[in-house]
């Protein structure tokens, strides 16, 4: 009986455990751009083994709009610089039925848009998908 309770109790705390993730902010209006129609479902990725570095935060992946399409760009490990906060991207449709979009991307304290962190171990895609950087909303 007690390996059972050891094997439930290390699985409870395995499917409990989370990633560190970056500070997140609302996207600002003004990162908002008009599309002609919405970005795809989020694609699946692996998350590689955390590196040993405490700083490190795991930032998703996302679309990005490349002027006809949208383009998945992976996410990742990455050491954010102090004050500064992520904004996943988002859609949404105003009133008059215009789609809005704004990719992801960081801020620092003042709300101003920041160079982002570079990935230092990047997400993988998984082995029964095509490489997401290929994928469109096409």
């Amino acid at each position: 009986m007690r390996p059972l309770l050891m094997t439930y109790g290390l699985c409870a705390a395995a499917c409990g455990a989370s990633l560190p993730q970056p500070r997140q902010a609302a996207s600002p209006a003004d990162s908002f751009i008009e599309v002609p129609y919405p970005p795809p479902a989020a694609l699946s990725e692996l998350v590689p083994e955390r590196p040993a570095r405490k700083d490190l935060v795991f930032q998703d992946g996302g679309w990005t709009w490349r002027g006809r399409y949208f383009v998945w760009r992976r996410g990742g490990w990455v050491a954010p610089a102090p004050g500064t906060r992520f904004c996943p991207w988002s859609f949404h449709y105003l009133d008059d039925g215009r789609a809005l979009f704004s990719p992801s991307h960081w801020i620092d304290a003042q709300g101003l848009a920041t160079r982002p962190p570079v990935i230092l171990v990047p997400a993988v895609t998984p082995p029964n998908e095509v490489t997401a950087e290929f994928q469109s909303g096409r």
